[in-house]
């Protein structure tokens, strides 16, 4: 009887694998959460709501990682004989401040910041930890990003073109072209 890892497919070679800030992990299972935020308006005397779309949910992404012992040490620190190499390069990266980039197997890179994180290591599994992680869309900060707009020079520029143009208007020349008796 043939088994799932029997069957051709592309995407496996396109593994890639899971680290987040170069700190590797097994990845076990990752989800990722987002949808469109909607304002349901619903006014008095009216059958029908109406709905707002606002634009997309900043995207989360939980994340079930471990470090485990192998049997032999390699130069690629997530496998060697001691986990805790790799489990202490991995809490160092979930607790540095700033956004990371999270490289999910199936998933393009993304820059995030970890919310929380909880490693679970227990006795009887000696040489193992579990991680589960959560994940925020970084996105852009619009007020660092946004082109700083002079607010003070754009009114007085305004307000002088404004005067200037009133001044015209009511000029003695302007007046009398008009046909105005002042």
């Amino acid at each position: 009887m043939a088994n799932i890892f029997d069957v051709p497919s592309a995407w496996r070679g396109e593994l890639m694998p899971a680290s987040y800030n170069d700190a590797r992990f097994h990845c076990e299972v990752n989800t990722r959460e987002s949808g469109r935020r909607i304002v349901e308006h619903e006014f008095p005397k009216k059958e029908l709501p109406y709905a707002e779309d606002m634009g997309r949910q900043a995207r989360e992404f939980s994340v079930r990682g471990y470090c485990i012992v192998y049997p032999h040490d390699s130069e690629i620190l997530l496998f060697t004989r001691d986990y805790r190499a790799a489990r202490n390069l991995l809490i160092d990266a979930l607790e540095r401040e700033g956004p990371g980039v999270l490289q999910l197997p199936t998933q393009p890179p993304q820059l995030v910041v970890c919310s929380r994180y909880r490693i679970t290591e227990e006795e009887r599994f000696g040489g193992y930890c579990v991680f589960d992680m959560m994940f925020l869309e970084y996105g852009i900060d619009s007020q660092r990003w946004a082109p700083s707009l002079d607010t003070a020079g754009a009114l007085t520029g305004a307000s002088e073109t404004m005067r200037q143009q009133t001044l015209r208007v009511l000029s003695p020349a302007a007046v009398t072209s008009a046909g105005l008796n002042v």
